[in-house]
């Protein structure tokens, strides 16, 4: 466990009963901490008897090296109490406390008490979380900021430091030790431990994480992510209730913010849930993503349903009749929510979307993408017309990626994707009024227009798509 006992400021001090009627003169304190306990009116060491030393952080001129002072004199107090009691002599004791005040005087077991206290006043890091990097564990900026004085990454360059040593820095006070020690025991307690993560429970460990983060989130972030998203508590209206996504203005609007103020406290708290649970939140992600290119597939609830009941993660699980009610928000508000936290995640909160133009860029793949259902008898696969389109038959063809692709995919009006299995959504032509365009998809006429259209898909950018496919972006 963590060396460092910054607990202690929190904690009531204990002055043995038998040193209450000391005089404090006679224990050789700074001046500095001398002026400040005149102020309060303590004259012996009983005054501080049932007293914090967080009690005195607020007073002029007493900052973390007096409240470490003071927190030294406390533990001085204990040590020469419990090595008087080990005499058993009750004579000596009574002696001690009729002693004059000048006598008092720090002796050689009282200093190697104080060096054992100081150096107990060091980070001690177990080996088992040295590895754990600043970058993606909850700290606050002012930590941030120190760590970066310091020049340390990783929890085990603390390892052996002194918390004096800290204390020279600028900004670094006794808060931002105490968040040091805070950080350390959260480590030990293994809540950042990645541990070994298995694909069949990996989504409904994610699920249940962001659940939990959201949780400890403040009130006003929590109710800003949750309106952004379209999502309902259960019990507060209906089991399973969405809302509409409101936007960033909307948001202002309730709240009395402009929407600059909203977007910014939004990314700032998405920010802070990927890491409240250190990497295991980016990690998680991580493997969904992996799972959704590797079988082509996007991202829709139907398909966090299936993974999340699926017998593999079933079996791991030792509950399972009810895991998908223990989810407070639906699947729609998870699959919008992973997409704010990753966009790079191929994720479809609808399957029903807006139809767009023809004339459009994307409207031009649709086009390509139904010649090639056509071709293929009016319907395949999702995976199947990614490996048409992307099949090394042009130089520009091979730089049509998946993620592209599948948010292109969302757009389309003359075919539609059907999801009777989510992880193998099929390709099929939607039935249209518009025979001149169904003669072009079964003919494989396209104009020149329509081809240069083509030519362009695989250079398109996915940041220009996502905004609309996905459903959350800045509005």
């Amino acid at each position: 466990m963590p060396a460092l006992a910054l607990h202690s400021f929190f904690k009531a001090i204990e002055i043995p009963t038998s040193l209450r009627g000391q005089p404090l003169d006679g224990w050789q304190t700074s001046a500095r901490l001398s002026a400040v306990l005149d102020r309060f009116g303590i004259r012996v060491l009983g005054d501080l008897h049932g007293r914090k030393v967080v009690d005195f952080a607020w007073e002029r001129n007493c900052g973390p090296k007096t409240l470490y002072e003071l927190d030294l004199l406390a533990r001085r107090a204990r040590f020469r109490n419990g090595k008087a009691s080990c005499t058993g002599h009750q004579r000596g004791c009574a002696h001690a406390a009729r002693m004059p005040a000048h006598s008092f005087s720090a002796t050689r077991g009282e200093e190697a008490s104080a060096k054992t206290q100081e150096d107990a006043a060091s980070f001690a890091i177990p080996e088992s979380v040295c590895h754990l990097s600043f970058n993606e564990l909850p700290i606050t900026t002012r930590l941030a900021n120190v760590v970066r004085l310091i020049g340390t990454r990783t929890l085990g360059d603390l390892n052996g430091r002194s918390a004096f040593e800290l204390l020279q820095y600028k900004a670094c006070g006794w808060r931002t030790l105490s968040e040091i020690q805070q950080l350390i025991e959260r480590a030990v307690s293994r809540e950042f431990d990645l541990g070994q993560i298995e694909q069949a429970t990996a989504v409904g460990e994610l699920l249940s994480l962001l659940e939990q983060g959201l949780a400890k989130l403040p009130l006003r972030d929590r109710q800003f992510v949750l309106a952004r998203i379209g999502a309902e508590i259960r019990g507060a209206r209906s089991p399973g209730a969405d809302l509409l996504c409101l936007t960033y203005a909307e948001i202002g609007r309730r709240y009395g913010l402009t929407r600059a103020r909203v977007h910014k406290v939004f990314a700032n708290t998405l920010k802070s849930l990927r890491k409240i649970w250190g990497p295991r939140v980016p990690r998680l992600l991580e493997v969904i993503k992996w799972r959704c290119l590797s079988t082509i597939c996007p991202l829709t609830p139907q398909l966090l349903r299936k993974w999340i009941d699926s017998p593999a993660a079933s079996s791991s699980r030792p509950m399972t009749r009810d895991f998908l009610n223990s989810f407070r928000l639906s699947m729609e508000a998870h699959v919008r929510l992973i997409a704010a936290l990753d966009k790079s995640i191929p994720c479809w909160p609808e399957t029903n979307h807006k139809l767009r133009r023809i004339d459009d860029p994307i409207g031009q793949f649709d086009l390509t993408l139904a010649q090639v259902v056509s071709e293929a008898g009016g319907h395949i696969s999702v995976a199947e017309a990614y490996r048409k389109l992307s099949q090394p038959g042009g130089r520009d063809y091979r730089r049509l990626t998946i993620q592209n692709f599948l948010w292109m995919l969302c757009g389309v009006e003359s075919t539609v994707v059907e999801f009777k299995d989510p992880e193998i959504p099929i390709i099929r032509l939607r039935p249209s009024n518009n025979e001149n365009l169904r003669a072009q998809v079964r003919t494989g006429q396209l104009s020149a227009a329509q081809e240069t259209g083509l030519e362009a898909i695989p250079f398109f950018g996915a940041k220009s798509i996502v905004r609309e496919c996905a459903g959350i972006g800045p509005r």
